[in-house]
């Protein structure tokens, strides 16, 4: 399911459905929600984790921001449990609603030490005595696995990191706000990128959330501000580069540094680069001409597969992420494979790129479980390989 069909689901006796969407980007989803809701369903949109106290309203206030309204008539006794009361709530609740559950989906999840038994069969009771009403749930988390009884009844939609289309509208968009409030301090706020330049910032802003780049704007025009005003300029690419290193980084992704030096032999390799490389072209992309999927580096250290590596980016035109599988891996069940599926997530937004997969043997050693952990980095690489955006 994509994100655009979740209110045609929702309006389609389907009452239940599952959004995985990256953390940064919450507020802007329940946002969202709350405008489409209201517009096509003329249905009040409410929101409820572990985290407050009670249940909330969702409104959009008159400057178009996202408002929490408690719920008087929610008053959970202080020995229920709050998970099944909310679920008991939404039973019972009279009106109709989207309801907005937060992190539950530990609860209802396979191989999960959490998992309730009790809360799954309140959770397919409710889908099918909801499926009649005008009541509606929205399950809202990171790195969401429904358990096998309820993967066939609810409709799962990851939410898409933005493309750079989308994250240019969004600079033009959130700079013309920073301006206006600019203005309204009485200070100066200039704007000299022009149209390629604004579209260097949004690729330089790829694998980003579109609340991740306003947080960048923000801090880079406070960092920037003096008596005289701010002036965004071509000087926010490279700072744009650096926030996203260092988030990428907390993922185990490291965007390489370019090669100083070019490698020596590998005359056929050099040449086989050399002839593809106009492949990546937009020129290219536009003939649906074939692109080089990948190629696999083997050798004792010392013997110049990195600087290889860094070699092909160069070669190709193209950004380089290191992936560094030894720092993926987790002690906890599924917890590699969702480190891997958000890595590759991020990577695939990024693309064009060069996908650097380092040390891969090492998910093979150690104990018998990580050789499926590998299983799910070769099957999600080529999963990407296929869409023919990323050469590692």
């Amino acid at each position: 399911m994509k994100l655009s069909n979740l209110l045609s689901t929702l309006d389609s006796q389907i009452p239940i459905a599952a959004l995985d969407v990256l953390s940064p980007d919450e507020a802007t989803i329940i946002q969202w929600l709350t405008t489409e809701a209201s517009s096509k369903l003329s249905s009040p949109v409410f929101f409820w984790n572990l985290g407050v106290s009670t249940l909330e309203q969702c409104l959009i206030a008159a400057d178009g921001g996202l408002v929490f309204k408690p719920v008087p008539e929610y008053k959970k006794p202080p020995q229920a449990d709050p998970l099944l009361f909310v679920f008991d709530y939404i039973a019972n609740f009279s009106g109709n609603g989207v309801f907005i559950l937060g992190d539950i989906h530990p609860f209802i999840a396979k191989n999960s030490s959490q998992l309730s038994w009790e809360i799954l069969s309140k959770v397919k009771n409710l889908y099918h005595r909801l499926k009649p009403t005008d009541k509606r749930i929205a399950l809202l988390g990171q790195s969401i696995q429904l358990h096998e009884s309820l993967v066939r009844l609810i409709p799962y939609c990851e939410v898409p990191l933005p493309s750079i289309d989308q994250i240019l509208l969004h600079l033009n968009s959130y700079l013309h706000d920073l301006q206006q409030s600019a203005r309204e301090q009485e200070l100066n706020f200039t704007v000299t990128l022009e149209n390629a330049e604004f579209e260097t910032l949004s690729r330089a802003a790829l694998g980003l959330t579109l609340e991740e780049i306003s947080d960048f704007l923000r801090l880079t025009v406070k960092e920037n501000l003096t008596d005289d005003g701010v002036v965004v300029d071509t000087d926010f690419i490279p700072k744009a580069v650096e926030y996203k290193t260092r988030l990428l980084s907390q993922m185990g992704i490291e965007l390489g540094k370019p090669a100083t030096i070019a490698f020596g032999g590998l005359d056929l390799l050099h040449e086989w680069l050399t002839r593809r490389r106009r492949l990546f072209t937009q020129e290219a992309r536009e003939l649906h001409l074939p692109q080089p999927k990948g190629v696999l580096l083997a050798g004792p250290p010392g013997t110049g597969k990195t600087l290889l590596a860094k070699n092909i980016a160069n070669i190709l035109n193209l950004p380089l992420l290191q992936l560094d599988i030894a720092s993926l891996l987790g002690s906890l069940v599924g917890e590699s494979e969702g480190n891997v599926r958000r890595a590759l997530k991020t990577a695939e937004a990024i693309a064009p790129c060069v996908l650097w997969i380092d040390e891969i043997e090492k998910a093979l050693s150690g104990t018998s479980s990580l050789p499926r952990k590998l299983c799910w980095v070769v099957h999600l690489t080529d999963k990407l390989l296929k869409n023919q955006k990323i050469a590692w």
